[in-house]
């Protein structure tokens, strides 16, 4: 019921944002656009021609006829011997197409008598139809529309992307994805200029794709017991493979798929264990994380299983390219493992990530005999950039950056702006929108290096049917980002955009998500200093926000949230949306601590992740506490390293207790400290022990924890500095998929009181 709500609720906006039954309203935007008088409208009188000698203009004159008259309108398909005539045509010509449009860029001209589409290639005139689509009525798109004529507005564009790169990653892996969902998805692609499908199809969780030198791939690789019993699983046989990029060749979509290696390789290993380190047998995983059993490197039979596999690969992907991942790739097991010892010798490298940069670098040079071009992870250029490699930036734009000083070609897509698993309390449609590729203060000389981007649709948590509430309507602002890429964005405007698209979205059975999170808190330290100042923002039109401040669940008789709300204590907020007096969507929390810290001078002797500032260097000194999320934008982190803090609380106080807080996640490297020590100084030199506090939780305990290390003084103590150091438990342990890396400290806010 509450989801059906929900979507009643982004249906009514999108209702009450469109201003006129058919307006302009165009995603991605034209790059120019001029809206003329009139209208041109299409019936059964209406021929369809192209230029006779023009093999493209042809071929997609005919896709727009049958698009039109399986509508019911029936127009008339032109002779080629015949003249264009100058009223109530359709006319498709590379006649006079300057070549500054590209291969993808096309003219649209809508008079009250003629519509002239130009263009260079296909490509070009597939996307003007795209275009002309979204002039028609919102509900063309749905099965029921029949009707014997349209009128759409009259206008002028000049259209050409800014990125030749415009794609979407859809993991296949995790959660199976059927191939009618695969083909509706490229559909979407396609429909708002989207050229790329990024397939990823082996994984630790299941192998995808058939191959028939190694049947074990998919007999054993693509299935998973569950702890329950059930089994899970399913994969893509060669002649479904061959008819999704068929599908995708007809609609200018290039698929490229995604071959893991050397890590994110159990579920193969699972079916063949020899081309492990250990040789030992392995089942599919059923968990998500990063797993220590990846492909040896020392052992010549797992180049000659990834050759044969990729020898089979590229007969079915007409792309040029092959993505092979590189990615979290624990280097543990070839630590330990002699073949890879001896491997690291004969080449005489200096290290493991060399010896990864080695096995991508071989792998790179088979497909290139083969005419493809490999593209990886960012982490591939550990170690140095392997062999003609194309790089994917996710880790960070910093990333990006480091591929164009490498020289290497960069598809940008970061966990900042691009993981649509994230949910929009994470990555909104407005933080979406703000993405920009091109990484700032990059060489202009380079900037052509820079391919384009990419979302990202990661299933761990995201099964078929929740796919689109994920990927929509945020897909909308990457699809302009890279089409556009407007300098200057307006996004109240793209915004109106946006929800008037939603009636084309429900045209087409989309079940698109929020913008972003139904409530959204924001809060700040008081001009006093000494509170915590908190506002709530709905995340839709028509909702009210109600809200409690004692641990209670908000209801329809909660507090109605009409102001910020001012913090004086330690306190927990609890929020939900309402609609008519119907909860929408989940309850929302956020606990607040008041303490001597807040907002106090802080002094890090470690460097926080880019990724994970927890908002700044004051997060924790910001009043804000931690959630289970680690990507909640509150926690800040380090990998690798001890968590060391001095706070200065200003002036000697009282002080009896000091505590901080940990969040542990094990299965993504997230461990307690081995211990958290507190420490204190009357002048910011001499520190004396406050207290300790052992971990006392158990690293291998399931599911997420945040534990508070506390330390209270025998009686209280007039101090001034402050210093917490947290001391990191080492590398992940052998019982842990990822042993050997280097696990992460996150922490939240340092409490003196």
């Amino acid at each position: 019921m509450m989801r059906n709500l929900l979507f009643s609720i982004i249906a009514l906006v999108a209702i009450t944002s469109c201003r006129q039954p058919n307006q302009v309203s165009i995603i991605p935007k034209p790059v120019h656009l001029k809206e003329l008088k009139g209208k041109f409208t299409i019936s059964n009188k209406t021929t369809v021609f192209a230029n006779s000698t023009d093999s493209a203009a042809k071929e997609n004159a005919a896709y727009l006829l049958d698009f039109l008259n399986d509508k019911g309108i029936g127009c008339i398909e032109g002779r080629n011997d015949q003249n264009v005539p100058s009223q109530n045509s359709i006319f498709l010509t590379s006649d006079e197409c300057p070549d500054s449009l590209g291969t993808e860029g096309y003219i649209l001209e809508i008079t009250p008598k003629q519509i002239i589409i130009k263009a260079n290639r296909s490509s070009g005139f597939f996307y003007a139809i795209q275009t002309l689509r979204q002039l028609f009525p919102s509900d063309f798109e749905s099965n029921s529309f029949n009707a014997h004529k349209i009128s759409i507005p009259c206008l002028a564009i000049v259209d050409k992307p800014r990125f030749s790169w415009r794609g979407m990653n859809l993991d296949c892996c995790r959660h199976f994805m059927e191939k009618d969902f695969v083909k509706r998805y490229i559909d979407l692609l396609a429909y708002h200029k989207m050229n790329v499908l990024h397939w990823h199809l082996t994984e630790d969780q299941g192998w995808r794709i058939e191959i028939k030198e190694y049947p074990k791939l998919t007999s054993v690789g693509a299935w998973r017991t569950n702890a329950d019993g059930t089994v899970y699983g399913g994969f893509y046989t060669q002649d479904d493979v061959r008819e999704i990029v068929a599908y995708a060749t007809k609609r200018h979509v290039m698929i490229v798929p995604e071959i893991e290696m050397p890590g994110h390789s159990v579920a193969a290993l699972a079916a063949y264990p020899h081309l492990s380190c250990t040789g030992k047998p392995l089942k599919v995983e059923t968990n998500w994380g990063v797993f220590k059993d990846i492909y040896c490197a020392g052992n010549d039979s797992t180049f000659i299983f990834l050759q044969d596999v990729l020898s089979e690969i590229v007969q079915l992907f007409p792309s040029p390219y092959i993505h092979i991942g590189g990615d979290e790739a624990p280097k543990y097991r070839w630590e330990n493992c002699p073949k890879c010892q001896a491997r690291l010798h004969r080449e005489k490298l200096d290290n493991y990530e060399e010896l990864q940069r080695y096995f991508i670098s071989r792998i790179s040079k088979f497909l290139e005999s083969k005419g493809k071009t490999i593209i990886g992870w960012d982490e591939i250029l550990e170690g140095g950039r392997p062999h003609n490699a194309i790089v994917q930036a996710w880790r960070g734009i910093d990333r990006a950056s480091e591929a164009l000083k490498a020289n290497a070609p960069v598809i940008v897509s970061p966990t900042s702006h691009c993981y649509f698993d994230y949910s929009v309390e994470v990555t909104s449609l407005q933080k979406v929108y703000s993405f920009n590729p091109i990484p700032e203060g990059a060489d202009s000389a380079r900037y052509d290096l820079v391919l384009g981007g990419e979302c990202n649709m990661w299933t761990e948590r995201a099964p078929q049917e929740t796919v689109d509430s994920k990927v929509f309507p945020r897909f909308l602002a990457i699809s302009e980002v890279l089409w556009t890429y407007p300098v200057e964005r307006d996004y109240d405007e793209f915004l109106k955009r946006v929800r008037y698209h939603y009636n084309r979205l429900n045209a087409l059975g989309v079940s698109y998500g929020l913008e972003q999170s139904a409530v959204s808190f924001k809060s700040k330290v008081g001009d006093d200093g000494k509170s915590i100042v908190v506002e709530l923002f709905e995340g839709q039109d028509n909702l009210d926000i109600r809200y409690t401040t004692n641990g209670d669940e908000p209801t329809a008789i909660s507090s109605l949230y009409r102001k910020p709300i001012s913090l004086t204590q330690s306190t927990t907020v609890r929020a939900a949306a309402f609609s008519n007096g119907v909860r929408v969507g989940e309850v929302f929390e956020r606990s607040f601590a008041i303490s001597k810290s807040l907002n106090k001078p802080v002094e890090l002797a470690y460097s926080p992740a880019e990724k994970y500032l927890g908002g700044g260097l004051n997060a924790l000194v910001d009043g804000r506490l931690g959630t289970e999320k680690y990507n909640d934008g509150i926690w800040q982190a380090v990998q690798g390293d001890d968590i060391i803090a001095t706070v200065d609380l200003g002036s000697i106080q009282t002080v009896s207790t000091i505590s901080v807080g940990f969040l542990k996640n094990t299965p993504s490297w997230i461990f307690l400290p081995k211990r958290v020590e507190f420490y204190h100084s009357s002048n910011g030199k001499d520190f004396l022990p406050f207290g300790f506090k052992d971990n006392p939780v158990n690293p291998k305990q399931e599911g997420v924890t945040i534990f508070r290390f506390k330390a209270d003084a025998k009686k209280s103590i007039a101090t001034r500095w402050i210093k917490v150091v947290a001391i990191n438990p080492g590398p992940c342990p052998d019982w842990h998929p990822a042993s050997g890396s280097p696990t992460w400290l996150f922490a939240d806010e340092i409490v003196v009181e």
